[in-house]
């Protein structure tokens, strides 16, 4: 028997609680917590909704303000605004209700918040010490796929630049991630394959991480399994409560296993095509996945078997290719990125991430530039071929 590798396993979400209709029980934890006054930082989206009506009579007697954050990505200017909100309206309950971009901009809101200077001097493991905020902080995701109401980090664009800064403290994690699995019902098609994709994502990586290790390996093959036979089904049948419940709870252990051990070369990509060319998050991962996952192939080992066996294929990225095609997500990067220059960018961009350094096999600029390149063609669901070695 061969005892494990050193490992470090981070967890700071106290407390999660799944149910659908669970929404409902806001009014009861504001009220057991004894807060006064709820800010509510949403996916502008829902704004004047149903979801915002409905958030607001069952919050009522908390005073609630609304804060609505755009659709892309967060970047320097979506948190100073929700930082400024937060502030001036003094809430000591932080609801969070929306995808990734709502999440990571009230996490990084409430640090920005409670921490003096610019956003830059917190960011990174290296970064000045966060101090704790005193608001509690709720995170409801309405999509499964970023895995951020259970992550201590948020990812946040430099605002005209390829880089991506990454908040990281215990201090910012939500106290309650609360996952309804009816209020991703309503999300398109096309919404719900992105994001459980993302989710995908998250779980593959973690689990090939070069810092994964006991604790995290389990979360990552359940989030595997149960997004693997109810994604395709959350696709299909948006209306279909069990898949819905899976694919978030599937998203959740995603991110209680990528909190620990990291992402890979997939995510470095998505950076850079999110940063350059405003591609949604999880789209971005789609378009990466099934072809890093082939470049990676050669240092996967047994793990790259049990991929395999997940996701219905002869190897990792063959299943994973299929599942992208199932979902309708089998695109070409050429609709995003147009020319050489932009994917010679794109390239240089992802060399800049940190998620490199635990990447299964550890690729050079050129090697990133032949994957980007290769991302130009559909898989049709079946393995990724490269056009030269690689």
């Amino acid at each position: 028997m061969k005892a494990p590798a050193p490992f470090s396993f981070s967890h700071a979400t106290n407390r999660v609680m799944f149910a659908p209709g669970s929404l409902d029980e806001l009014p009861k934890i504001a009220a057991f917590e004894r807060r006064k006054r709820a800010l509510i930082i949403i996916d502008a989206f829902f704004i004047d909704g149903d979801l915002h009506k409905r958030l607001a009579d069952l919050l009522h007697s908390f005073d609630p303000v609304f804060h609505g954050v755009p659709q892309h990505e967060p970047d320097t200017d979506t948190v100073e605004a929700a930082r400024q909100v937060l502030v001036d309206c003094d809430a000591d309950l932080v609801i969070a209700v929306g995808g990734g971009s709502a999440m990571d901009t009230a996490k990084a809101a409430r640090m920005a918040a409670s921490n003096p200077g610019p956003i830059e001097d917190i960011v990174g493991p290296v970064g000045v010490y966060m101090f704790a905020s005193s608001s509690l902080l709720v995170c409801v995701p309405t999509t499964a796929g970023t895995g951020s109401e259970v992550s201590s980090s948020a990812i946040v664009a430099k605002k005209g630049t390829d880089y991506k800064m990454v908040l990281n403290s215990p201090q910012m994690s939500a106290q309650l991630a609360l996952l309804d699995p009816q209020l991703s019902v309503t999300a398109p098609a096309s919404v719900t394959a992105a994001s459980g994709y993302d989710a995908v994502t998250h779980a593959v990586e973690a689990f090939t991480s070069k810092v994964s290790g006991p604790m995290t390996d389990p979360f990552a093959v359940s989030a595997m399994t149960l997004l693997s036979a109810a994604l395709p089904v959350a696709y299909r049948e948006p209306e279909n409560i069990e898949a819905r419940s899976m694919c978030l709870i599937g998203s959740m252990q995603a991110g209680i296993a990528f909190n620990s051990a990291h992402l890979g070369l997939a995510h470095a990509i998505a950076g850079a095509l999110g940063a350059l060319n405003h591609v949604p998050h999880g789209l971005a991962n789609s378009l990466g996945l099934p072809w890093t996952m082939a470049f990676n192939q050669p240092e996967l080992g047994v793990k790259g078997d049990e991929i395999a066996q997940i996701f219905n294929g002869d190897t990792a990225a063959a299943g994973l290719s299929k599942l992208r095609y199932e979902i309708g997500l089998d695109l070409s990067l050429d609709e995003w990125v147009k020319d050489e220059a932009g994917r010679d960018a794109v390239a240089a961009g992802a060399m800049k991430s940190g998620q490199i350094r635990v990447n299964p096999r550890l690729p050079n600029e050129q090697q990133i530039r032949l994957i980007v390149e290769s991302m130009r063609a559909p898989t049709g669901g079946y393995q990724p071929q490269f056009s030269t070695s690689i």
